[in-house]
């Protein structure tokens, strides 16, 4: 992997699909420095100016090479270069020119007086990137004289676009009868790096710089789903669906809070006791009360265990009007998981949503999605016959590309829609190895991790508590690698929580198979990085690509999988 400054694209609009050529210029070997929006700032007179090289490509044996980038539909017509809506652009190619003078006047100026100058001994070349064009479909266009078809790069270098670099690399240059050869010594790579090229850079973030700027954006995300609570001040009862990550829960929290501030009691409802106790350390509203349901069934029943026969005739007390309920509102969270039997959920919520719009101000609002059953057969018939039903299309917890692999294995004729502006981030990594040998991965994921600054780690493992490949390593629901614990559960645990970095392990052909929604719940439960550590040899491979209609490629069964789930092999 290339050395990337900044370590994630820096202020890039969507449009530029700057992020694409970014994580395609990722993949090229770690011998290769990437600086993104390398800036080359001046003061004349009291005038500031700021130019830009979209991409700056350092190789100590092959040179530099200045990348200037033109996404979506472009084109010339009499020498001038317009974008699809007719509007002019500057000429890319003169752009990325200028690109390779500044940096040559940059280092003749730093090297004015010396007689061995970086010039004479290393290329500095340039090259065009149109990422929305094919290089079949470049050959139909006739290009300028000036636009040299052998430095332009294409969408199809996104994927691999080592091969296109070396080659332009490989051009000759020649400088006053000069043929130069890139010959850096070590005082020169370091002056390079060191003095010219890292200092220019706007900024050089530091580890905890991408994560900050990621959540500052999910936040702005979760600001989106203003719309919905608006509506709910009119509206005192509803059932909300949305897809993992859409913000159900923090919507429900909002609503908690709002309610609370005005003296409100409220109810909030949910099935896991992690969630739960998430809740209470993270949100501890004065008017809120967070039970699961079988400790509200404990506590309204002054039962050690919970008895929902008795809790249904406590509950028709309260709808008689014999007792006072001592609440509100009521809200329930992840409301897929109560259709178990046991619960008697559909006459138990029946009378909870009675009781609470019998007042002037109450209000019953349930969150679900309906892909998350892992906890039930079915979704409760309250939510199937409820009245009025909203629903969230918009991802505000995951980056587009963990996102689409915990759909993948669902086979969903249609992807849920994610948000429009949503990060792209880092494609989730895979590794494929034996039971016996995934301590060993998983130890060195997480010492990567903790390197990258990434410390909110959670290993969430498919398998039930106790049965996990890595369980003699777990106490406590803490798994030990070396001095450091970091904390580990199951998939079922951890349903409605989040983690920076989810490391999702005990995969296996049969969970992508035939229980792929414990796969998606565990694996949308990532923000911002996911790993996937899969007991799967090359046969199960070749088992699972079948199986969802595909083949295996390049008679690599392992990255074939990787490819289908969207994922990058973990080296």
């Amino acid at each position: 992997m290339a050395i990337m400054i900044p370590s994630y694209p820096y202020g890039y609009s969507p449009e530029s699909r700057e992020d694409d050529i970014f994580f395609g210029l990722e993949k090229l070997p770690n011998d290769y420095f990437v600086f993104h929006s390398f800036k080359f700032n001046s003061m004349k007179g009291s005038t500031w100016k700021e130019k830009e090289i979209d991409f700056l490509i350092y190789h100590r044996e092959k040179g530099i090479l200045a990348v200037e980038a033109k996404a979506g539909e472009v084109w010339c017509d009499h020498g001038i270069w317009r974008y699809a809506s007719g509007i002019e652009m500057k000429n890319p190619f003169k752009q990325a020119e200028e690109g390779r003078w500044r940096i040559v006047d940059k280092l003749n100026d730093i090297q004015k007086f010396d007689r061995d100058k970086i010039t004479d001994k290393c290329k500095i070349l340039f090259a065009v990137w149109f990422p929305s064009i094919t290089r079949n479909g470049l050959k139909n266009i006739v290009l300028p004289q000036y636009a040299d078809p052998n430095i332009i790069l294409t969408a199809d270098d996104l994927n691999d676009p080592q091969e296109t670099i070396d080659r332009i690399f490989a051009t000759e240059v020649e400088v006053k009868h000069n043929k130069i050869q890139t010959n850096l010594s070590d005082k020169d790579n370091s002056f390079l790096l060191n003095d010219v090229l890292c200092p220019e850079f706007k900024i050089i973030p530091p580890k905890s710089y991408e994560l900050d700027y990621k959540r500052k954006r999910f936040d702005a995300m979760i600001a989106e789903q203003s719309n919905i609570l608006n509506y709910l001040e009119y509206q005192r009862n509803a059932v909300i669906n949305g897809v993992a990550g859409t913000g159900k829960t923090m919507i429900a929290v909002e609503k908690a809070r709002r309610h609370s501030e005005k003296g409100e009691p409220v109810l909030f409802l949910c099935f896991n006791s992690k969630l739960k106790e998430h809740l209470e350390k993270a949100y501890p509203y004065e008017n809120v009360s967070y039970y699961t349901i079988d400790g509200f069934a404990c506590k309204m029943c002054s039962t050690p265990t919970p008895d929902f026969d008795y809790l249904e005739s406590v509950l028709l007390d309260f709808d008689d009007n014999k007792n006072e309920f001592p609440y509100r509102h009521i809200i329930i969270d992840e409301g897929q998981d109560f259709g178990q039997d046991r619960m008697h959920a559909d006459s138990i919520f029946a009378l909870l949503e009675d009781i609470v719009l019998k007042t002037e101000t109450g209000s019953f609002y349930v969150f679900y999605d309906k892909l998350q059953m892992i906890q039930s057969d079915h979704v409760p018939k309250f939510i199937e016959d409820a009245d009025c039903k909203l629903t969230l299309y918009k991802n505000c917890r995951n980056t587009k590309r963990i996102a689409e692999t915990s759909f993948r294995p669902l086979k969903l004729d249609k992807l849920p829609k994610l948000f429009d502006s949503a990060l792209t981030g880092e494609s989730p990594m895979i590794a494929f190895c034996p039971s016996d040998k995934m301590q060993d991965v998983l130890d060195e994921v997480i010492k990567k991790s903790v390197v990258q600054g990434m410390e909110n780690i959670q290993i969430v493992s498919c398998s039930p508590s106790g049965q996990s490949a890595v369980k003699n390593r777990v106490v406590n629901e803490l798994y030990t690698q070396k001095n450091r614990k970091v904390p580990f559960t199951t998939v079922r645990k951890f349903k409605g929580l989040e983690a920076d970095h989810v490391i999702l392990i005990d995969v296996d052909k049969e969970l992508l198979m035939k229980d792929s929604m414990l796969f998606y719940v565990g694996s949308s439960r990532a923000k911002f990085q996911l790993t996937v550590i899969a007991d799967m040899d090359s046969g199960d491979c070749t088992e699972t690509i079948k199986y969802f209609g595909s083949s295996v490629k390049k008679h690599n069964p392992e990255e074939s999988l990787a490819k289908l789930l969207g994922c990058k092999l973990l080296d």
